[in-house]
């Protein structure tokens, strides 16, 4: 369990049925982020917003964020934010396309096993670079 204090954050923000689109996002985001000089350390996020179930494919947004700390970035004109403050539910797995699509179908199956009471709020994939040099990354559930 963790409780993220609210964080500022940079984004690029793709719309768009979720899949292969947001890989690409993700690696254009890091070119970004690599540009920025911003790169050694970061912690990047994957945030599906909205659930394909009650949004249809061609509305679903999905940002791919750096945790900033900086105000004055090169390029000022990228989108900023704050996320509020919230507890997560932390799971590591490993770095890969196939162990992330595993963790999402059986979600269910362990949200129930852990009795976690899940809040209406999106779903976090974290990506902290001294995990990922590991092999890892990491998947937020916000609880209650």
């Amino acid at each position: 369990m963790e409780y993220t204090k609210e964080i500022k954050v940079v984004y690029f923000r793709r719309i768009g049925a979720y899949g292969t689109e947001n890989g690409k996002l993700m690696r254009s985001f890091k070119q970004w982020v690599k540009a920025e000089k911003l790169f050694k350390g970061s912690i990047i996020l994957g945030i599906a917003l909205d659930n394909p179930r009650n949004v249809p494919n061609a509305n679903c947004r999905y940002d791919v964020c750096l945790i900033i700390n900086k105000e004055n970035l090169k390029n000022n004109c990228i989108n900023q934010r704050t996320l509020t403050a919230v507890k997560y539910a932390v799971f590591k797995i490993p770095h890969t396309e196939i162990a992330i699509n595993e963790f999402y179908q059986k979600m269910k199956q362990i949200i129930c096993e852990k009795q976690l009471k899940v809040l209406n709020k999106p779903i976090i994939e974290r990506y902290k670079q001294e995990l990922v040099s590991l092999g890892y990354c990491e998947i937020l559930i916000p609880i209650e």
